[in-house]
C-alpha cells in the first residue's frame, strides 16, 4: 500500500467531523495541528486546530492542545503573556504528562522572562517525576541554578542537580554535571572531584555542555605540570563549539598550547598550527582579552619557530593585562557618559526626568524624506565631519597615531539636550543659504536603546585579524550574491545615546553634556525665578557632573599611563599592529570627546563602530557624494517625535506642508500629536 503524502492525509483527517464521532474528530484535529505545524510549517492552521479541541469532549487531548498552543506563543509568536494562559489552562486531572510539561515552561517563563525567581521554584516545585521524568529532570536542572546563581545555596543547589538522572533526561543530566563540575571547582576547590563530574558529560547527550565540560577540564589540566597533551586534547574537543564564548576561549587556548607547550602538530594537518586557531578568534566585546592574545601572537613573525615569549604568563603581564586594562577604564568612561533618561525619579517626583527628550537639527528637505519614509536618520562616517578635529582630540592627546587607512570606521548621529537652540538654528539646517532656516526635531527616549555592546559590530570588527583581505573579498562576493535586490537596505539595531565629554588638551579642562539652564526657563514660562532655580539645582544634583568628571578624568590619566608604558617598551616595537589594538581598546569613546570649543553644543550621540567592508554601510549613488558613507537606522521617526521646532526664519511654505502632514488623518496613525512649535530666537 502507497504511504499517503501530506496532503493526501490532510484531506483524509478533514474529513471525520464531530457528528461522526467526537473521540475521532479531537484525535484527528490533534494530528492535523501536527501534520501543519511539522509538515507544512504553517502555524496559523495549526492553531486553528488545536482550538477546536474541547475540555467537555476530551479532558487529555484539551490539556496537550493547551500546552501546544502555549508552545506556538512561546517560541513562534514570541506572546508570552499568552503562552502563560495556555500554560495555565492545563490541568493535573486531565492528563498528568502535559500539566507537568506546563508546569515546567511556566517556570522558565518566571525564571528567564519576567525575573521572578521566587514564582518560578513554585512551578518547578510541582513537577513529579512520576507525572513526566523529562519535564522532572529540567525542573530540578533549573532549581539548581536557581539556588547556585540567584540564592547562593551552593548545597541546595548541589542537591537538586543529584536528582537529576541520565534515564530521566539526558541533556538536562549533562547540564546538571557541568554545574556540579564547576560547584566542586570554583566553590569547594576540590578539582580532583569537579574533574569526575566533568567527564560524565558526553557530546551525545548535549554537545553544549559537553563543549563547556571539555573547556574546563582543559584548564584544569593546564594547571597540572606534566598534563599539557591533556589540556591540548581537551581544548580541541569545543574548538567548533557552536557557542561563541566557548569557541573563542578554545581555539586561544589551543594555539597557547601548540605555541607555549610546544604540542607536537608533526602527525596533524598542516592546517592544524598555533596561527590557524588564532585566526579562529573571533572578536567577543566580553573576551575583548582573548582577541587582544589571538591578534598579538599573529603579529609574531614565523609563529611555530618563534620564541619571543617564554611563557604565557609574561605575554600577559607585557602586553595583554595593560590593554585589557586600558579597555576597562575605556568601558567605565563610557558608562560615564551613557544617557539614561532617568536622572529626575525621585520619591518626591517620581515622574520627573529632566532629560526626557533630545533634539536633532537638520534642513526641511531632510525632515520631508523622514515624514514620507522616503528616508531614515543616517549615521554618517566621520572621516568627513565638518569638525577637524573629529575623533583625533583623545588619541593626540594620548600621544597615539590615528591612522587614516584604518578599515575600522565609527558612524555617528547627533543630538543636542537644548531643543530650542539659536546658535544650533544658526549653524545648522540652512537652506538656500537662509541662516536659521532649519528644524529641530525632538526625539522621546524610546527612539534609543540601552544595550551599551550594540555600538560596536563583533563580527566586523573580527575582520582585523592578518586574513583581512581574505575575508573582505568573502564578504564582497557573499554580499553581491544574496544582495541580487541594490535597493536591499540594512538597518541598526536600537542604539543607545551618549553623552559628548569636552575636553581641553592643554589645560585638561573637561564637562560633560548637559542641558543649560536657560532651556529651564523655556520650559517653564511664567513660573517663578525661584522655582525654576530650584529644578535646575535639583537636576545639576542628581546629574552628578562633579563625580563623573572626577572618574573620568581619573581613567584618562591611567590610560596615559598605560599607553606611555607600552609604547616605551623595547620589546613590544616589533608588534606592528600595537597602535592598532589599543586604538580598538579606547575606541567606544574616541568619539564622544570633543574640543572644549564646542561646548555650548551640549551634544550627545549614537555611535556605530564597524568595519568598511560591513553590508550596512551605504555608498553614495552620485558621484558628487563620494565624501558621504552612511549607516541607516531603522527607526521611521514620526513614531518619536513628540516636538518639531522650526527655525525662526523656516519659511512660509516649509511651515504650511510640516503642519499640515502632522495634523492631519491621512498621516499614520500615532499614539500622540506631534507638536509644531515656531521657535521665537531672535534672529534677523
Amino acid at each position: 500500500m502507497e504511504e499517503m503524502t501530506i496532503d493526501q492525509q490532510i484531506e483524509q483527517l478533514k474529513k471525520i467531523t464531530r457528528e461522526d464521532d467526537v473521540k475521532k474528530y479531537m484525535d484527528a484535529q490533534f494530528r492535523l495541528a501536527i501534520i501543519y505545524y511539522l509538515g507544512k510549517n504553517d502555524i496559523e492552521q495549526a492553531e486553528i486546530c488545536l482550538l477546536k479541541i474541547d475540555k467537555q469532549a476530551n479532558p487529555a487531548a484539551y490539556a496537550q492542545a493547551q500546552c501546544n498552543l502555549g508552545q506556538i506563543y512561546e517560541y513562534d509568536k514570541k506572546d508570552i503573556k499568552q503562552a502563560e494562559l495556555y500554560y495555565n489552562h492545563v490541568e493535573r486531572q486531565d492528563d498528568a504528562q502535559a500539566y507537568a510539561r506546563a508546569q515546567c515552561k511556566l517556570g522558565q517563563i518566571y525564571q528567564i522572562d519576567k525575573k521572578d525567581i521566587k514564582q518560578a521554584e513554585l512551578y518547578y516545585n510541582k513537577v513529579e517525576r512520576e507525572d513526566d521524568a523529562q519535564a522532572y529532570a529540567q525542573a530540578q536542572c533549573n532549581l539548581g541554578v536557581i539556588y547556585q546563581y540567584d540564592k547562593k545555596d551552593i548545597k541546595q543547589a548541589e542537591l537538586y542537580y543529584n536528582k537529576v538522572e541520565r534515564e530521566d533526561d539526558a541533556e538536562a543530566y549533562a547540564q546538571a554535571q557541568c554545574k556540579l563540575g564547576r560547584i566542586y571547582e570554583y566553590d569547594k576547590y576540590d578539582k580532583k572531584q569537579a574533574e569526575l563530574y566533568y567527564n560524565k558529560v558526553k557530546r551525545e547527550d548535549n554537545a553544549q555542555a559537553y563543549a563547556q565540560a571539555q573547556f574546563l577540564l582543559g584548564r584544569i589540566y593546564q594547571d597540572k605540570k606534566n598534563a599539557p597533551e591533556k589540556a591540548y586534547k581537551a581544548f580541541s574537543q569545543c574548538c567548533n563549539s557552536n557557542n561563541p564564548v566557548i569557541f573563542n576561549l578554545a581555539n586561544c587556548a589551543v594555539g597557547d598550547c601548540v605555541y607555549f607547550d610546544q604540542i607536537s602538530t608533526n602527525s596533524k594537518p598542516e592546517s592544524e598550527s598555533a596561527k590557524t586557531y588564532y585566526q579562529n578568534v573571533n572578536y567577543v566585546s566580553e573576551l575583548f582579552g582573548n582577541f587582544v592574545i589571538a591578534q598579538i601572537m599573529l603579529a609574531v613573525s614565523n609563529i611555530e619557530e618563534n620564541d619571543l615569549f617564554k611563557t604565557r604568563e609574561r605575554r600577559d603581564d607585557l602586553v595583554i593585562k595593560p590593554i585589557c586594562q586600558i579597555r576597562k577604564l575605556t568601558e567605565e568612561i563610557q558608562q560615564q557618559l551613557l544617557v539614561t533618561f532617568k536622572l529626575g525619579k525621585s520619591k518626591s517626583k517620581p515622574a520627573q526626568q529632566f532629560e526626557r527628550r533630545v533634539a536633532h537639527y537638520t534642513n526641511p528637505n531632510v525632515l520631508f524624506q523622514l515624514l514620507k519614509n522616503d528616508s531614515h536618520v543616517r549615521l554618517n562616517v566621520v572621516d568627513f565631519m565638518n569638525d577637524p578635529t573629529e575623533n583625533q582630540v583623545l588619541s593626540n592627546w594620548l600621544g597615539m597615531n590615528n591612522d587614516p587607512n584604518s578599515e575600522i570606521k565609527s558612524f555617528l548621529a547627533s543630538f543636542t539636550f537644548n531643543h530650542n537652540c539659536l546658535n544650533q538654528f544658526r549653524l545648522y539646517g540652512n537652506e538656500n543659504n537662509i541662516i536659521g532656516s532649519g528644524v529641530s526635531l525632538v526625539f522621546n527616549q524610546s527612539f534609543f536603546g540601552n544595550n551599551v555592546e550594540s555600538s560596536i559590530n563583533p563580527d566586523s570588527v573580527a575582520l582585523l585579524s592578518y586574513d583581512t583581505k581574505a575575508k573582505v573579498a568573502k564578504s564582497d562576493s557573499e554580499e553581491n550574491k544574496d544582495d541580487g535586490d541594490s535597493n536591499n537596505i540594512c538597518f541598526l539595531e536600537p542604539l543607545p545615546l551618549f553623552r559628548c565629554l569636552y575636553f581641553d588638551p592643554n589645560s585638561e579642562y573637561i564637562s560633560i553634556a548637559k542641558r543649560n539652564k536657560f532651556s529651564f526657563y523655556l520650559e517653564h514660562q511664567g513660573s517663578l525665578a525661584k522655582t525654576i532655580d530650584d529644578e535646575w539645582n535639583n537636576y545639576i544634583n542628581l546629574l552628578d557632573e562633579e563625580n563623573k568628571i572626577a572618574k573620568i578624568t581619573k581613567n584618562l590619566k591611567e590610560i596615559k599611563k598605560l599607553i606611555r608604558k607600552l609604547r616605551t617598551k623595547k620589546n613590544l616595537k616589533a608588534f606592528s599592529n600595537l597602535d592598532q589594538l589599543i586604538n580598538l581598546a579606547i575606541m567606544p569613546i574616541s568619539c564622544l570627546i570633543k574640543h572644549a570649543a564646542f561646548e555650548d553644543e551640549d551634544e550627545c550621540r549614537m555611535i556605530y563602530i564597524t568595519h568598511i567592508a560591513d553590508k550596512k554601510i551605504q555608498a553614495p549613488k552620485e558621484y558628487g557624494d563620494a565624501n558621504s558613507l552612511f549607516v541607516n537606522y531603522g527607526q521611521e521617526v514620526e513614531d518619536y517625535l513628540d516636538k518639531i521646532y522650526l527655525g525662526p526664519q523656516c519659511q512660509p511654505h516649509h511651515k504650511l506642508w510640516i503642519t499640515n502632514h502632522v495634523r492631519t488623518p491621512k498621516s499614520k496613525s500615532r499614539l500622540k500629536l506631534i507638536k509644531v512649535v515656531q521657535s521665537e530666537m531672535p534672529l534677523r
